[in-house]
């Protein structure tokens, strides 16, 4: 008797990979949110981050996080040499009342 289950569990463990990543993936312009990897404070980000161009919203929902609008590809490599994550800023994790 094949085994069945156990290809069928890493299918939807892949399925459900691709969309976490396809829902936090940043868009190329816009809102996005910046999480720190390495426990940086907000402050530290919006340093570097103005300084790409990028405009703040607000304080991020996690700890040290800001959300932030502007381009990604400007702030990819200052993202990477900080520690920092980049993914999508949905509206109701960032202040959608703003």
């Amino acid at each position: 008797m094949p085994r069945v289950a156990p290809a069928l569990f890493l299918q939807f463990l892949a399925a459900g990979t691709a969309l976490a990543a396809i829902a936090f993936a940043p868009p190329a312009e816009g809102e996005m949110l910046l999480v720190p990897l390495a426990g940086q404070s907000a402050d530290s980000a919006a340093v570097w981050a103005t300084r790409a161009g990028a405009r703040i919203i607000g304080r991020g929902p996690l700890s040290g996080s800001l959300a932030v609008q502007g381009r990604t590809s400007r702030l990819i490599g200052l993202a990477a040499s900080h520690a920092t994550l980049i993914v999508a800023a949905p509206p109701i994790a960032c202040g959608a009342n703003r």
